[in-house]
């Protein structure tokens, strides 16, 4: 015979005062129905991972990156969200934990940023390159333009370009300019022979208005990588193997790579 609680052998027996009755009733009631109530709660849905982006939502690299963290979010199974912000304000945020990441940052950018944690797997690779626009200059290696004679030039700030270019060549070979358009525009004048810059900059600079009708503009070779990485405020930190793991297997299908067309597609650059 199934057990029985005391309150109802003794509703079994001789008759009860109507308190006590009740009492039993309602308690009864409480235990049978305990169990489904609670299988019935709802779970809330998780917070989104909040992941800072350049201020600029055109630009290559927030198209790209987008492109990339939709998916790897998608696989993980975690609500995302994309914030804009200027880059002091983006490291900042993070540093506090009041946004959950920032979407790209070079390998050694964690050094000075504690709070974060770099993800072990890069997200955005850029390639640096000498260009020209003389149709018959042939260079291989940048070992050889200091025997070519050639006049060659940099942008302000990228400091690849520069000490690679100031370890081969004299200063009256060598100058700077404070824009990538200007200095396309000095290697359409002839007033300069290569120009060292990342290659999505010129991709970008060869769209833009004032010079998307230019023509002659070619890479010689490239002369370096630069690899980018997503950071993660430190309570995320559980997250960066998994991140790290997703990137990966989606570098392996190919689809970092045809994200990258995509986004240079949709800018209207030159392929």
């Amino acid at each position: 015979m199934t057990s029985q609680t005391p309150c109802l052998r003794r509703l079994q027996g001789a008759p009860q005062p109507k308190a006590l009755l009740r009492l039993c009733l309602l308690a009864a009631g409480l235990l049978c129905g305990a169990v489904p109530a609670h299988s019935q709660t709802a779970q809330a849905s998780p917070a989104p991972f909040v992941m800072g982006f350049d201020e600029n939502a055109k630009v290559f690299g927030t198209n790209w990156s987008l492109r990339i963290y939709t998916e790897a979010f998608k696989r993980l199974g975690i609500p995302f969200e994309a914030n804009f912000f200027p880059l002091a304000r983006r490291a900042a945020l993070v540093d506090e934990g009041a946004i959950d990441g920032d979407a790209a940052r070079v390998h050694g950018y964690g050094a000075a940023h504690p709070n974060q944690v770099r993800v072990e797997e890069s997200v955005m690779d850029f390639d640096f390159a000498l260009f020209t626009a003389s149709p018959t200059l042939r260079l291989d290696r940048i070992e050889d333009l200091p025997g070519s004679g050639l006049l060659a030039e940099y942008r302000r700030g990228i400091l690849l370009c520069e000490n690679k270019l100031k370890s081969l060549l004299p200063p009256e070979r060598l100058s700077d300019v404070t824009s990538e358009q200007q200095g396309l525009k000095k290697l359409l004048a002839k007033r300069t022979d290569v120009y060292c810059e990342l290659e999505s900059v010129v991709k970008q600079a060869l769209a833009s208005p004032e010079l998307k009708d230019a023509t002659g503009i070619r890479k010689a070779f490239n002369i370096g990588h630069l690899q980018t990485y997503p950071y993660l405020h430190k309570k995320r930190a559980d997250l960066a193997p998994r991140l790290a793991a997703t990137l990966k297997q989606m570098k392996a299908e190919g689809l970092i790579e045809a994200f990258r067309l995509e986004a240079e597609k949709d800018l209207g650059w030159r392929q």
